[in-house]
């Protein structure tokens, strides 16, 4: 917990930790999600999947299955939208569709589906499916998206299987690097993690002429609509959420081009509504996954420890089929070093490449997360190798509040990183292991301690991009508020935090306000939904705008009564007050429902950054590797109800863990080995740190609602390096391929590694 707050004074509704609106309702399994849910008419969709990564249909034959009883619909792999040929590009990739009357009779009929599939030469290496002798795997690349930039690929190795391409030059890297006293040159290498949400993928589709009709959980609904759209021609798509919002952590944010569209096709064949869900093998195979990604890093600095060039190589595993991520995740790894350190000497490549591999598409920390890894790890062994101290290194180089971006149009806006460093190291002194005292000695095992920095943009806003959205108000005369916006609560508490801000702007009690999420009868226009760290930071400024317009017609109409200006007038409690005590009740005042929108646009994307700590106890005889003790602090701008926010931190401290030590979706020649949960190691209780604290920091983001900005995102990227880091400062080895295993590190204690540092030691985290 935190011990203490920083930044703007008290309010009466934000900046508390008031319990989430959907707390009792989940906790006593009351909350319905999207599987959860009763379709009395819809027929029961499935799907042949592909047992290969990728191969040439030959044959398929759908008539035997067709003629089964209480079967409605069967669909051929390229009767399905979005251009499906005769070649299958992944395992786990659609063959043919299937809509019976029961479930029994959807297995039956996938079991009578007969095909025959050629195998073809596959490539599951991005850095070999770039070249030129590479097997095709995709030739076109703007499949099933609704936009996609133009391409400039200016690098003649790159010419198969290209996904996406970014390149950034600043200063004169090379002379940089020649005039450096010390260079460091690593390569690095990122998992493929998968989200393992508890409710799995599911769908409902239905027509109604030209008019479909989609219940999903689906965080960027605008995005999932114009796919459709674009899928089915032009039709008007409206998506439905389910009562309660599975979790998403990014999994929830695009349509699945095997779920929401297969099911939409089967529906119109049919002519009734199809049901499809995905069980849980398919949620690893067909799903999406973060990208895995190759990194190789060029830093070189002075002898006085000022980092002077920096060179960053990316190539990403987009997977078969494009969805726009790749794109993403090369911005970000392009970006985000410069966003964290000034460096006058930059290069930036990166190439996402198509593989027959399973799909990528957004996780938690896009792009993100992967470069962070790398750059700390990198930075951090520099450092180390050259004599630096770790932290002062680091906060001699970072930037700090307007500072120029050389990558962007915008300087650096609120800055909490020497703010986080001083909180969080201060913390951490407190709950680190003493090990010098007797009852920690233990001849078996080493301590280390590691440190990390990281962030992130809050909206997709950047360049020529913009954001906005909107939020619609509704007054009741009995004086309850209904919130209605374009993003939904995937699990992360919007739906109480946005709360929060409508009753701190109308001056209603808190139980007078209920938020709603997107309804397609009453749309409100939305960018891009519950993704990128937006929904606080730019719906909140949309329900605060909307409460102005709101609370200005309402002192406008008690102004006659109260006998004062309207613009002395306040809103509080569920009245309207005069300076002189007298008051007006909402319900004399609204006799009908009063509606106004606000809305709020942006086109910049302020930074959230973060400082983390971690202690490691590594037993040496197993490798074993223990997350003793933690400390996050987080830069937020303003929490708006700190509860909440260091739930996010303590997820995000959950899910870098994983990417750190457990979490990896493992493939043989495209095939996962590892795909339930019970094979697949995601991280539980017993894996999060000892002892964890969070440590919020408030910059007071000018442009965000009462000085909020993102944190969900931004509190995941440097959790892994702070981990590795203190890995590396136990045993003495710089591992450069996440998560590391205990295997690995057994490995490295037993010599079988090139380390050339002694094992144990107390750096890393504690010097100035």
């Amino acid at each position: 917990m935190s011990r203490e707050r920083s930044g703007p004074g008290p309010k009466s509704a934000v900046g508390k930790s008031s319990p989430r609106k959907d707390a009792r309702a989940k906790v006593r399994g009351r909350a319905r999600y999207a599987t959860d849910m009763e379709h009395p008419d819809a027929l029961v969709g499935g799907v042949v999947r592909s047992p290969v990564p990728h191969a040439e249909v030959a044959g398929l034959d759908t008539d035997a299955a067709a003629a089964m009883d209480d079967v409605a619909a069967v669909l051929p792999r390229w009767d399905l939208p979005g251009g499906f040929d005769d070649r299958v590009r992944h395992y786990g990739d659609a063959v043919a569709a299937v809509a019976a009357e029961t479930s029994a009779a959807v297995e039956a009929a996938l079991d009578a589906v007969e095909f025959d599939l050629d195998p073809l030469e596959s490539v599951h290496d991005p850095r070999e499916s770039v070249r030129a002798d590479a097997p095709v795997v995709q030739s076109d690349p703007a499949f099933g998206q609704p936009d996609r930039h133009p391409l400039d690929v200016d690098n003649p190795e790159y010419v198969r299987n290209v996904d996406d391409y970014h390149a950034l030059e600043v200063g004169d890297p090379d002379a940089a690097f020649a005039a450096a006293d010390h260079v460091h040159e690593a390569s690095y290498r990122t998992p493929r993690v998968t989200h393992c949400n508890l409710d799995r993928h599911c769908a409902v589709a239905d027509w109604d002429g030209d008019r479909l009709r989609v219940t999903a959980t689906m965080g960027n609904r605008g995005h999932a609509e114009e796919t459709l759209e674009r899928l089915f021609d032009d039709c008007e798509v409206a998506i439905e959420r389910p009562p309660t919002a599975g979790s998403s952590f990014g999994g929830r944010s695009l349509a699945k081009l095997t779920l929401e569209p297969v099911a939409a096709a089967l529906a119109r064949e049919a002519g009734r509504p199809v049901r499809l869900e995905f069980d849980r093998e398919t949620e690893f195979s067909a799903a999406e996954s973060r990208h895995a990604t190759h990194l190789d890093l060029k830093a070189g600095a002075t002898d006085d420890g000022r980092l002077t060039a920096l060179a960053v190589d990316a190539v990403a595993d987009t997977g078969p089929y494009p969805n726009g991520v790749g794109h993403v995740v090369l911005s970000a790894c392009r970006g985000r070093p410069l966003d964290a350190y000034r460096v006058d000497n930059y290069r930036f490549e990166g190439v996402s490449a198509f593989t027959n591999n399973p799909p990528a598409g957004e996780y938690r920390g896009i792009g993100v997360t992967q470069v962070t890894w790398a750059l700390e790890s990198h930075l951090d062994e520099l450092a180390r190798r050259a004599g630096f101290d770790p932290v002062a290194f680091r906060r001699r180089n970072w930037v700090a509040e307007g500072d120029e971006r050389p990558h962007a149009d915008t300087p650096v806006g609120s800055c909490g990183l020497r703010a986080c460093l001083d909180r969080g190291r201060e913390r951490f002194a407190e709950l680190r292991t003493d090990v010098e005292s007797g009852d920690e000695r233990d001849e078996d095992t080493v301590y280390g301690r590691g440190v990390a920095a990281g962030g992130q943009i809050t909206t997709p806003a950047a360049g020529k991009n913009d954001d906005y959205a909107e939020a619609r108000l509704t007054l009741a005369p009995d004086g309850s508020l209904v919130v209605r916006t374009g993003a939904i609560d995937v699990g992360q508490g919007a739906a109480t935090a946005l709360a929060q801000i409508a009753a701190e702007a109308t001056g209603l009690p808190l139980d007078r306000v209920a938020v709603q999420g997107y309804d397609p009868d009453d749309a409100v226009d939305d960018k891009y939904g519950s993704v990128a760290n937006r929904t606080t930071y730019l719906v909140g400024a949309a329900i605060r705008d909307g409460a102005d317009t709101l609370g200005g017609r309402l002192r406008s109409r008690a102004a006659d009564r109260l006998g004062a200006p309207s613009e002395d007038l306040t809103v509080r409690e569920g009245r309207v007050e005069a300076p002189d005590g007298s008051a007006v009740p909402l319900g004399a005042l609204v006799d009908a429902p009063l509606a106004v929108t606000g809305r709020a646009e942006t086109d910049t994307a302020p930074l959230a950054y973060g400082v983390h700590f971690a202690e490691v106890a590594v037993d040496t005889g197993t490798g074993a590797v223990d997350v003793t003790a933690y400390v996050a602090a987080q830069d937020v701008g303003y929490a708006i109800n700190p509860t909440l926010v260091e739930g996010q931190i303590e997820g995000a401290v959950q899910h870098g863990v994983e990417f750190a030590l457990t979490s990896e979706l493992r493939l043989e020649n495209g095939v996962p080995t590892n795909a339930t949960l019970a094979d697949y190691p995601v991280s539980s209780p017993a894996e999060m740190p000892d002892r964890l604290a969070c440590e919020i920091v408030e910059s007071e983001e000018a442009s965000g609602p009462y000085g909020a900005k993102g944190v969900g995102t931004p509190s995941i990227t440097p959790v892994a390096p702070a981990v590795t880091n203190a890995v590396r400062d136990a045993v003495g080895e710089r591992f450069t391929a996440a998560p590391v295993r205990d295997e690995d590190v057994c490995f490295a204690l037993d010599g079988g590694a090139d380390g050339d540092e002694d094992a144990g030691g107390d750096g890393g985290a504690d010097g100035d």
